[in-house]
């Protein structure tokens, strides 16, 4: 039998539009329902309609509360790029410092998809510390020879729109 909890919170991401004040409504109601979210997000349901699962995954950037904030960089490297992409976010939303090895790694592989990699530039650049600073001017630097996403439409457009004045792409 579910809780009262899991009733709410399920119902809420079960929405078509969810606002991004959801998410410190459901932060207010306890641990449990953070927790829910969270479970959502990891795919730990059986029987979870994806769009649930998405939804979970995106509430979280909303989210300030630590066990959220343990879960994205979790989901960051998820095999449902839709999950990824939104973990991503979320990652750039919390200004989640844990996630910057994993977001790094992703670019440093040739086979990375341009669109996630074109998001993970753009979640470090969110994210905004030194290290991650220091990680997308290395990308900005590498060669797209080495490195086919590097040279994608996606991924320069993100470097361009954030590069200083002067510096190539």
């Amino acid at each position: 039998m579910p809780t009262e909890n899991e009733v709410r919170v399920l119902k809420i991401l079960s929405a078509i539009e969810i606002p991004p004040t959801a998410g410190q409504t459901i932060q207010t109601w306890g641990n449990e329902a953070v927790t829910v979210v969270c479970e959502a997000a990891l795919g730990t349901y059986p029987g979870l309609r994806p769009k649930v699962r998405n939804n979970a995954v995106a509430l979280l950037g909303w989210m300030d509360h630590p066990q959220a904030q343990e879960t994205v960089p979790l989901l960051l490297n998820d095999t449902n790029s839709d999950v990824a992409i939104r973990a991503m976010r979320a990652a750039g939303r919390q200004k989640n410092e844990t996630g910057i090895e994993k977001l790094a790694g992703m670019l440093k592989q040739q086979g990375t998809q341009p669109l996630l990699a074109a998001e993970a530039v753009s979640a470090l650049l969110a994210i905004g510390t030194p290290e991650a600073a220091a990680t997308v001017a290395s990308y900005r630097a590498a060669n797209p020879a080495d490195l086919p996403h590097r040279g994608s439409r996606a991924v320069i457009g993100v470097l361009s729109e954030t590069r200083p004045p002067g510096s190539p792409p």
